[in-house]
């Protein structure tokens, strides 16, 4: 049976083993073959149902709506012909794509400045706290509720301090957050994109009622894969939502692996964020050896920081009660220091009444499995495996 996913250990898996992935080594686990084809999975069930999507007659642009974890491909992408001739004022809460944005500069507060990455994938949704050590993010009703309980959970030393609302001089609403970078100097950051899918279920469903053909979509899909496109697309030179969505998921490690590399910026400057196709385990434990080249307590602290939030995840009780999709675990480190946070929760929703998730079985159409844990232990997996290697070259 065709896998969108390219096989991965979720789809493959008896049921038997599809438990919570946790072994004494801390490597992935490799269940044994399934003696009977698996339940189809989530992306596969998608990609037929889209087969029963009629081909849209009109164009949509690029609108608020849009993934929250969209990302940018590093070349400059051509306008879109459906894109209007004036400038559209943006809507009031344009949704985070949590990619890194690469362009340092300082704040100043009380005539002292330090250096302050801004996170974010608009330009916009972050600004100077009023107070040193703090940031303004664009305030997301939804994001406010999780921050506000996750501030009485086990979870609250692995997220930033949420600090209140705050309304800015010209009435924008804020959520004011701990700067996660304040304390570092000169350091290097990588956001991961965690689970096996960074959409919801009835963002997909929404899309398929009244499909358009989108442009912009299409010109990101071509720029990384002139083939992925078929031939009425091409013609088209337009693709659904739906069909984006799903392919944009696939062809990345987040199928397989449960995470992705969103982007990578270096204490030097030097940033990255060509990490569309990086999907094989090798090409991930290549990304991670770059990213920590030079500081040799780097990956020690991560797997140590990454058991620790391992641990309290199963303890907790917002964890094992909201589906937690478009979430990133952000890795920080400098020449002394390392940490590691999970950030963004606009796409975070409470379980429906009377559902449980493990956070780590085979995610299926209805199911809600987020496969966040997938993620994590297969993060614990990768940096082990490096720090073994590279202790081995030393001895």
């Amino acid at each position: 049976m065709y896998c969108c996913c390219s096989g991965c250990a979720r789809c493959t898996a008896p049921a038997a083993a599809r438990v919570i992935v946790r072994a004494a080594s801390d490597t992935a686990l490799e269940p044994e073959a399934a003696a009977a084809a698996p339940e189809p999975c989530g992306y596969e069930l998608y990609q037929k149902s889209l087969l029963g999507v009629p081909w849209p007659s009109d164009y949509g642009d690029a609108s608020s709506d849009d993934l929250s974890s969209e990302w940018d491909s590093d070349a400059a992408e051509p306008p879109s012909a459906s894109a209007p001739a004036t400038p559209v004022k943006p809507s009031g809460w344009r949704k985070l794509r949590s990619i890194v944005q690469w362009t340092p500069f300082f704040q100043t507060y009380k005539k002292k400045r330090y250096l302050w990455i801004q996170l974010a994938g608009h330009q916009g949704n972050f600004k100077a706290g009023p107070e040193q050590g703090t940031i303004l993010k664009k305030l997301c009703p939804k994001e406010e509720l999780c921050f506000q309980a996750l501030m009485r959970d086990v979870l609250r030393p692995y997220v930033p301090e949420y600090k209140g609302h705050f309304t800015a001089d010209d009435g924008e609403q804020y959520l004011q957050l701990q700067d996660l970078l304040g304390d570092f100097t000169s350091p290097c950051v990588m956001d991961c994109k965690i689970g096996v899918r960074t959409y919801l279920e009835d963002e997909l469903a929404k899309a398929k009622e009244k499909p358009k053909l989108r442009r912009d979509m299409y010109d990101k899909m071509i720029q990384i894969d002139p083939l992925a496109p078929t031939d009425e697309e091409h013609r088209l030179k337009g693709v659904t939502k739906p069909r984006y969505m799903v392919w944009r998921e696939t062809i990345s490690s987040t199928a397989t692996l449960g995470f992705r590399i969103e982007g990578i910026r270096q204490a030097d400057g030097r940033s990255s964020k060509d990490f569309k196709t990086t999907k094989a385990r090798e090409q991930v434990a290549e990304a991670f050896r770059e990213f920590t080249a030079g500081y040799p307590h780097a990956i020690p602290k991560y797997i140590q920081r990454l058991k620790a939030i391992r641990a309290t995840l199963e303890v907790s009780e917002f964890f094992a009660t909201h589906e937690v999709i478009g979430s990133s675990l952000l890795f920080v480190h400098d020449a002394s220091n390392a940490n590691v946070w999970l950030i963004d929760f606009a796409k975070t929703t409470r379980l429906p009444s009377g559902l449980a998730i493990d956070h780590a079985s085979r995610w299926v159409v209805s199911n809600h499995e987020d496969g966040y844990l997938v993620g994590v232990n297969n993060l614990l997996s990768i940096f082990k495996q490096v720090h073994q290697q590279q202790q081995q070259q030393q001895s």
